[in-house]
């Protein structure tokens, strides 16, 4: 015979408060950190059976679109919502530093020695100019002149409209043995700071190309290549050579404030007092900004990161043969991850207001992520 047992009301809520507490109080859940793919887009014109090439365009962002070239075959813009091309510029050896842009114009390097001005719009190409070496680093646009790092050590200031030639730097190079990439310039007051081969960092007067001041970072190591870009902050500049070490300089003379015996090949990200860094040992670190103290430091997993970027509280940075990591900026932990098949090859570019994440894998293939934090959740104890 079933037994029936009626609770009142007061009886009931009595008894569920004490189940309850005899289970434990309720407990919130954590945030978490949530990474989706939006799309996907193989950037070729066609199939590509030949040997590795490495991807380092970092896409560029506008208000529509994304801007992105790949080692191979070209440039091309695509639709940020959709992924729909929008157009497609095709060049020999494609474009591999990447590129800027200033007034709707595009301006980029290429494998075939040119440096392109395009409009951003339909990609139609304004004017070019002979590098007379592989354009492999991005050039940067300031107060109507451009500037860029060709691929034999030389510094070239154009006419951002015309492309006609201002002045030139020619560094005469000190190996044969390099590492492929080269420095972004960085425009601060009347200098013109760029990194090159031999280990050096140079300031040029922006009007003439004249040295303002230079300095060695790197002598002994096999690979002495300065090929990150500058970044400043404040009257400091930071930047790293590739096997040697990453150094705080004086803006107005290059003396260097401190060093940390890490290498680096790309640009470091600054956040308040602290910088963020890529180093070529297999680490992404944090650092005081004013003394190069280390506050948390992490072994990659599979192979050396792509330079950091930020986003909602992380620090993105790719591993060139496995998954782009997001860390928590205060203590280094992993807080989420992308695979996206066969390694990281680009710089992410992100857009933190509407939490979208873009970067080239080792195949050619765009992605589009979206990030963000999930919400606090009330759980149940017996959950």
């Amino acid at each position: 015979m079933k037994r029936f047992i009626c609770f009142g009301l007061a009886a009931g809520l009595a008894f569920l408060f004490a189940a309850v507490v005899g289970c434990g109080s309720l407990r919130t859940a954590p945030n978490q950190l949530v990474v989706e793919k939006r799309w996907v887009r193989n950037t070729l014109a066609t199939p590509y059976l030949g040997g590795r090439r490495i991807h380092r365009f970092a896409p560029i962002l506008t208000e529509k679109m994304v801007i992105v070239g790949n080692s191979i075959d070209g440039v091309s813009a695509y639709d940020r919502n959709s992924a729909r091309l929008v157009w497609r510029l095709r060049l020999d050896d494609g474009s591999e530093g990447g590129g800027f842009v200033a007034d709707d114009i595009l301006y980029f390097g290429s494998g075939d020695g040119q440096l392109y001005a395009a409009q951003v719009d339909d990609g139609k190409v304004l004017w070019t100019y002979p590098l007379k070496a592989e354009g492999i680093a991005r050039p940067v646009v300031h107060g109507g002149t451009l500037y860029v790092l060709g691929g034999n050590n030389v510094v070239h200031a154009l006419n951002a409209k015309t492309g006609k030639l201002s002045w030139i730097y020619n560094r005469r190079e000190a190996s044969n043995i390099s590492i492929r990439g080269g420095s972004q310039p960085l425009v601060a007051g009347d200098s013109v700071l760029v990194g090159l081969s031999d280990g050096a960092l140079v300031a040029l007067n922006r009007s003439s190309g004249a040295v303002n001041w230079e300095t060695n970072l790197n002598r002994n190591k096999r690979f002495r290549d300065v090929d990150a870009t500058p970044v400043l902050d404040g009257q400091t500049v930071y930047i790293s050579s590739y096997d040697g070490s990453l150094n705080a300089l004086s803006l107005t003379d290059g003396k260097i404030l401190w060093t940390v015996e890490n290498g680096g090949y790309d640009e470091v990200a600054v956040a308040g007092s602290q910088l963020f860094f890529s180093s070529t040992d297999g680490k992404v670190m944090a650092l005081d900004k004013s003394t190069g103290k280390v506050i948390w430091s992490k072994d990659t997993q599979k192979g050396i990161s792509t330079g950091p970027s930020l986003i909602k509280g992380t620090v993105v940075a790719g591993e060139m043969s496995g998954a782009l990591r997001f860390y928590d900026l205060r203590s280094g932990e992993t807080l989420g991850s992308f695979e996206p098949g066969r390694g990281v090859t680009s710089r992410a570019t992100v857009d933190s207001k509407k939490g979208e994440v873009y970067f080239v894998s080792h195949d050619a293939n765009l992605f589009a992520l979206r990030v963000n934090w999930k919400r606090y959740a009330r759980e149940w104890p017996w959950d």
